[in-house]
């Protein structure tokens, strides 16, 4: 695997995230070129702030790294938040930030990177969604179930569009993973949870990452399209 991504361009955002942090270092580990955005500051070479939502960014990104490596390799979405307020008390202004960050980010960050990848017939791009995707939430907002669903449909949108320059489109739906997100709920919330997830426990960082990697590697190269569940068996679809 390690000669499979050495001196591949990476672009990942929300970096600063438990997942996302894990995918630099293991990208890292991996010999690849990995640059790193997120609102907040990552001590890593080749970290760019910025915040995603700001959509008049993201193409002067994407020309940034592609005027340095003439290229992008593989792109990870995975910029994205979730606040938990109740259906009645989500104002428009609240539901407008999930939207930006967690969905129109993900759709025109994409496609700057697809006309990148399209000059060079290969590419790979891999969304985050979440199983809040497939069944409304379980303890988080209905903004953020309704981007993360969205997020899935435009994956598959983009397979499909991506498919004739050789460039596949993926993304993973995570359940309750092992991260800052999941912890807010609480201890006495996520026992609760694990008693209905049939693995018995919450997953870790790691068990995300690596499903991310294989999508992003040759070992996936007949495989666009697809939502992948990481979910320890609560939803079986």
């Amino acid at each position: 695997m390690k000669k499979e991504f050495n001196n591949k361009v990476i672009l990942i955002t929300g970096a600063a995230g438990g997942i996302g942090l894990k995918l630099c270092e293991y990208f890292d580990s991996l010999g690849s070129r990995v640059y790193l955005t997120d609102i907040l500051p990552v001590n890593k070479a080749r970290f760019i702030k910025i915040d995603v939502a700001e959509i008049n960014l993201l193409q002067g990104l994407v020309k940034k790294i592609t005027r340095k490596e003439g290229r992008i390799d593989v792109l990870i979405n995975n910029a994205g938040i979730c606040p938990r307020t109740q259906l009645p008390e989500i104002s428009l202004e609240e539901w407008k930030r999930v939207i930006d960050v967690n969905l129109t980010s993900t759709f025109f960050l994409s496609q700057f990177c697809i006309n990148v990848m399209a000059s060079h017939r290969s590419g790979v791009i891999v969304n985050v969604a979440s199983l809040a995707a497939k069944n409304g939430g379980l303890a988080v907002g209905a903004h953020y179930s309704a981007s993360k669903a969205a997020v899935v449909c435009i994956t598959k949108s983009l397979a499909q569009y991506g498919a004739r320059f050789g460039i596949r489109v993926n993304a993973v739906a995570p359940g309750l993973i092992d991260t800052n997100m999941t912890r807010e709920l609480g201890m006495k919330k996520i026992k609760a949870f694990e008693n209905s997830i049939p693995l018995g426990r919450i997953g870790d960082p790691d068990e995300v990452v690596k499903p991310i990697v294989f999508l992003a590697s040759s070992w996936a190269s007949y495989i666009t399209g697809e939502i992948l569940d990481i979910n320890g068996g609560l939803l079986m679809d």
